[in-house]
């Protein structure tokens, strides 16, 4: 299903042409801005500095070494502990039941996309309003996990999980969760959007995961193959609630901290887990800018004019070779999007490892800092897609209503409802700005924060952060550009 990308300013170039109207992504009329475009740009820029310039004056290595502290949450008295207990029996029963009925509803209900619950559930429901819900919640996916609750049935039926088969190799580390990541913004880009499709890919990828949990053991597998628990893994690092399973994973422990805290109370293991933080961001970018008149222009436009002497004047010819380089153009975008991403976080990384002069090796501080771009990779991807769980969540009661398009009223609710009224382009630009200053914003006292922890000295920590900041700035004015960009017609 294609993600809804947002009013903005149309910009033809990076900040060096000044718009004063916004050509939305997803809205017929143009918006005109209060201020011209490089006001925002140069707004963002200058409060990135000094918020650098007020953490580097204030912050001290004492209190950013200093652990940092939770309050345990415990269900009073037994009672309490029972009803726990059965709440989290309730939730893995929703989610198991939810991932059933998103592969029935695909295989047996209308193929129509927008009619079929399947398709609403899952990208909408479970890949964006979940997410979303995780980083205020905490990383419930991790105790409802359908995939585990399936296998969890397995080992009672006399199935072994625990016991691994095969030695996971520590060189593959989250590689298996990142190539699953990869396949699954492919499908959504490039593939039609049938339910059919989905409920296959569900069910192949559930035979995948219950492969790799009885060769590696299922404790390896959902730490480094499953990728939704990855991914949830990783959002919710910025929720005030962490949680922590109990023997048996029968009930679990919440405890309550400060936001944006368990991004410092983590670091990744391998280099493979810093390319799939990578990837959520550059994913969201290249979704935001595949289908614009600046991307798809870059293409026509330049490859007509180099690659004339092959056709000359036969235009059908042209076509057909052109249509299929296109397609190779637009797949090798995506593939290409988290290496050429990775190659300058590495750069930014040999700089920070240059202006410090330090010894630490380069591979330690990717591993340091990856965490600290979790915030920007977040508030990308909600500035992308919050207009679809404006428009296309109140749906869902209707859509649950006749989940399978066959015409039924479970519910007795009004078949004719049509959505919510249409959004207000000022607000939602407005918004998105907001949030994609404050995430960046974040990111900035987090990577300080991790270089006074990692240097001996404030002086050397503070001087560290200079690539970072500039990184940090690169990163707000792209993320404000592309959400400029007007859709290309087809």
């Amino acid at each position: 299903m294609k993600r809804a990308a947002v009013p903005a300013a149309l910009l033809a170039g990076l900040g060096l042409l000044l718009p004063g109207a916004a050509q939305a992504h997803s809205f017929v009329e143009p918006y005109t801005l209060p201020v011209p475009f490089w006001l925002y740009l140069y707004a963002c820029a200058a409060t990135l500095v000094v918020t650098f310039a007020a953490i580097g004056y204030f912050a001290s290595a004492p209190t950013a070494r200093r652990a940092p502290r939770g309050v345990d949450l415990h269900a009073p008295g037994r009672v309490g502990a029972v009803a726990a207990r059965w709440a989290l029996r309730l939730l893995r029963a929703g989610a198991m039941g939810c991932l059933l009925l998103t592969m029935v509803a695909g295989l047996i209900g209308t193929p129509s996309p927008l009619a079929n619950i399947s398709m609403t559930l899952f990208w909408i429901g479970f890949l964006l309003a979940f997410a979303y819900l995780t980083a205020f919640v905490g990383n419930l996916y991790q105790l409802v996990n359908p995939w585990k609750v399936a296998i969890a049935g397995a080992q009672a039926c006399g199935l072994d999980f625990a016991r691994p088969r095969i030695a996971y190799p520590a060189r593959l580390g989250f590689y298996p969760a990142f190539l699953f990541y990869v396949v699954l913004i492919w499908i959504e880009l490039f593939w039609l959007p049938k339910p059919a499709t989905l409920s296959l890919v569900l069910i192949a990828y559930s035979l995948c995961t219950l492969a790799g949990a009885w060769l590696f053991g299922k404790a390896v597998w959902f730490e480094h193959g499953e990728v939704f628990g990855v991914f949830f893994r990783l959002v919710g690092t910025l929720a005030p609630v962490a949680y922590a399973p109990r023997p048996g994973e029968r009930s679990c422990r919440p405890r309550l901290r400060l936001p944006f805290v368990g991004t410092l109370e983590e670091r990744p293991e391998h280099l493979s887990l810093v390319l799939f933080v990578l990837f959520m961001l550059s994913s969201t970018t290249y979704d935001g800018v595949h289908d614009t008149v600046f991307w798809v222009g870059l293409f026509w436009k330049n490859l007509l004019a180099l690659l004339q002497p092959f056709w000359g004047a036969d235009m059908g010819k042209a076509q057909a070779m052109l249509a299929t380089w296109y397609t190779l153009y637009q797949r090798a975008g995506l593939v290409l999007s988290p290496l050429l991403y990775f190659a300058v976080y590495m750069l930014v990384m040999a700089a920070t490892r240059a202006i410090a002069r330090t010894a630490i090796p380069l591979r330690e501080l990717a591993l340091q800092f990856a965490f600290a771009i979790i915030p920007i990779a977040f508030v990308y991807n909600v500035t992308h897609y919050f207009t679809l769980i404006l428009t296309q969540l109140p749906l869902l009661p209707y859509i649950a209503s006749d989940p399978f398009g066959f015409g039924w009223n479970l519910f007795g609710i009004a078949p004719d409802f049509t959505g919510p009224a249409p959004l207000d382009m000022a607000t939602i630009w407005h918004t998105e700005v907001a949030l994609i200053l404050a995430g960046h914003v974040v990111s900035v006292c987090l990577a300080h924060v991790i270089a006074l922890r990692l240097f001996p000295s404030r002086r050397q920590a503070v001087i560290s952060q200079l690539p970072m900041l500039f990184l940090m700035m690169a990163y707000t004015i792209m993320g404000l550009w592309v959400l400029s960009l007007p859709l290309a017609l087809h």
